[in-house]
């Protein structure tokens, strides 16, 4: 039934790979407007939405579960807390041995708290606080109608679309303080709702949201209109503002929490929703949905090696060199990932 939640879930652990790749060419090698900074910004670009992406598909799959708070708690703290640990152990020993950063056990324990250990582990800290807040959100979803979900999202946007806008424009701040608007839980919540809205002509699965005025073949449309719309403002907006920054790369438009950026997701996500359940799922796309987690901890190492190794973008002009190289460090991680759940305790630290 949600064939398309795996196939997303894939499409998402590509696309930080592709940031991550794809990232020091548009923000830090390339002179700004080059053909190459150019394909490094459109990876870039395309990729900003992989984070939402992954929170609304937690949202989709929590919120509507029938489920205590001890026990949502319970189970997701078996997911979560052995695999996180594990690897931020592993990411302050290499960081020791790499950088001398943390240079003693103090400094590693003190890193463990304050997070995120390695750029990409950030993601890990996020979630947990998502989980915590979860059980909250839970009886919420359950009695929350059409109005109540559209104004818990118009503060939502006033406390990051909106926020963010006025900073950067400006460095102008709102004093409100949006204790629970703020971040990633609108993604969260936005997952659940889109998830449950149906099109025009089909039965609701949940009483209290309404289904979409547009039948299943304009969502499509406008799904994709959305998604070029999403993109091109971040991959354009990154250019402008950087040029408007005395060629100094400005990061607004990656931003997570951006209209761009949540537009593209939206589409991503109502896209897959309506157009990949077309075929069962291959067992490589199972395999894959299933280790994402794994490839999303392991893959920065995989990266590291590779350019330690001297095969990186750079070898080559990144119109071939960056997609080549997302793929390679998609199967290697990938490989590697089932190669640690061979062992007895794989599956549990990935």
């Amino acid at each position: 039934m949600f064939l398309w939640a795996d196939r997303l879930r894939n499409l998402a652990t590509l696309l930080v790979i592709a940031i991550h790749v794809a990232g020091p060419v548009a923000e830090e090698t390339v002179r700004l407007g080059t053909l190459d900074w150019w394909v490094g910004n459109f990876w870039d670009s395309l990729g900003r939405v992989s984070v939402p992406l992954f929170v609304m598909l937690s949202g989709f799959l929590l919120l509507g579960k029938d489920i205590s708070t001890f026990d949502f708690l319970k189970k997701r703290t078996a997911r979560i807390a052995l695999p996180a640990l594990f690897w931020l152990v592993v990411y302050s020993v290499y960081n020791h041995f790499a950088h001398n950063n943390p240079a003693t056990l103090g400094d590693a324990v003190k890193g463990l708290i304050n997070g995120p250990v390695h750029y990409h582990l950030w993601f890990l800290y996020l979630i947990i606080g998502i989980y915590l807040t979860a059980p909250i959100l839970l009886p919420w979803v359950k009695q929350a109608t059409e109005r109540d979900y559209l104004y818990f999202f118009a503060v939502c946007i006033l406390g990051t679309w909106i926020y963010k806008a006025l900073f950067y424009a400006f460095g102008v701040t709102i004093g409100l303080y949006f204790e629970l608007f703020t971040n990633q839980i609108g993604h969260f919540v936005l997952g659940y709702y889109l998830g449950n809205k149906v099109c025009k002509g089909e039965n609701p699965t949940v009483p209290g949201i309404k289904p979409w005025p547009f039948t299943g073949v304009q969502l499509r449309r406008y799904a994709l209109l959305a998604i070029l719309a999403g993109t091109l403002i971040t991959a354009v907006g990154t250019y402008v503002a950087t040029s408007w920054n005395h060629g100094v790369f400005h990061q607004y438009h990656y931003d997570y929490l951006t209209f761009n950026v949540g537009l593209a997701a939206i589409g991503w996500f109502v896209f897959a929703q309506r157009s990949f359940n077309v075929r069962p799922l291959l067992e490589v796309e199972k395999e894959l949905a299933s280790a994402s987690f794994g490839i999303y901890f392991i893959h920065v190492l995989v990266m590291d090696w590779w350019s330690e190794v001297g095969y990186w973008h750079s070898k080559y002009h990144p119109a071939g060199s960056i997609p080549v190289t997302i793929v390679l460090v998609l199967l290697l991680s990938f490989t590697a990932v089932q190669i640690i759940r061979s062992s007895a305790w794989g599956r549990r630290i990935t």
